[in-house]
């Protein structure tokens, strides 16, 4: 059997920043949080996935060196436009996250965030890192553990449903859970600390505006009929049961290693 592709998002890489900008304030204190702990580990980070640099870049203008890979050069290409003479240069590998092109033990740290869950090989992707990191060294996750309690659960079930009334299914795409017992099984020891924490409203048009024009991810795997076909279901339904508001919590996950 081959084993399912990562998914790149060439696609999105002209959109990716607008439709995923962090808020200023969240993006300062992410950036506060990882930058202790990647001094703490030793001045050096690599991220898989790293896209168009909405984390690295932050993190560069301070002065951290930021190897990145990426399956997407468009998304890289984005990432280089947007470097200025205050980033340190980063180093930008064209690869994938599940076969690492790097020695053995060599970065002290490794961060990763919204990757793991559109990688079906997603454990695997886990071990490079594992592999790659110094003894001593240091894996950040974040993103997975961006929660929105109230409405995720239920938007999530009820376009699963509407999809299989069309006889579609979705991949299935681990759950917070399921990915910090990946990194527990790779030897890891987990601190989690709470980033930020919010109450957000007013979103849930611009979440269904986003979705209708397929800049999410998760559209991109439905067939283009089935998908039209499902999301005018699906904006009644989204309107008449989901709450307007949210509480959102964004969490990092610390994992350290014996």
């Amino acid at each position: 059997m081959t084993a399912e592709r990562s998914l790149s998002f060439d696609r999105a890489a002209s959109f990716y920043d607008v439709t995923r900008a962090l808020h200023p304030e969240l993006s300062r204190k992410l950036t506060d949080a990882l930058e202790r702990e990647v001094r703490a580990a030793g001045e050096r980070v690599l991220e898989p996935g790293v896209g168009t640099g909405r984390i690295a870049r932050p993190l560069a203008e301070r002065g951290i060196r930021v190897t990145g890979v990426d399956i997407s050069p468009l998304m890289m290409g984005q990432l280089v436009a947007q470097l200025t003479p205050q980033h340190v240069p980063p180093d930008l590998v064209l690869g994938d996250a599940t076969r690492l092109p790097f020695r053995d033990g060599c970065f002290p740290a490794v961060m990763v965030c919204h990757l793991l869950h559109l990688i079906p090989e997603w454990r695997q992707a886990i071990a490079e890192m594992r592999r790659v990191l110094q003894p001593g060294g240091v894996i950040l996750h974040h993103g997975e553990g961006e929660t929105d309690r109230n409405r995720l659960p239920m938007i999530t079930a009820k376009i699963d449903e509407l999809l299989a009334a069309r006889r579609f299914a979705r991949r299935r795409r681990p759950q917070v859970d399921e990915i910090r017992a990946g990194f527990a099984a790779v030897g890891g020891h987990l601190r989690t600390e709470i980033v930020a924490e919010w109450d957000d409203d007013g979103t849930l048009e611009q979440h269904i505006a986003e979705s209708r024009s397929r800049a999410h991810s998760w559209t991109w795997e439905i067939p283009e009929n089935i998908f039209f076909d499902m999301m005018d279901e699906f904006e009644a339904w989204a309107r008449a049961n989901v709450p307007p508001d949210r509480h959102v919590v964004y969490e990092l996950d610390v994992w350290t290693f014996d």
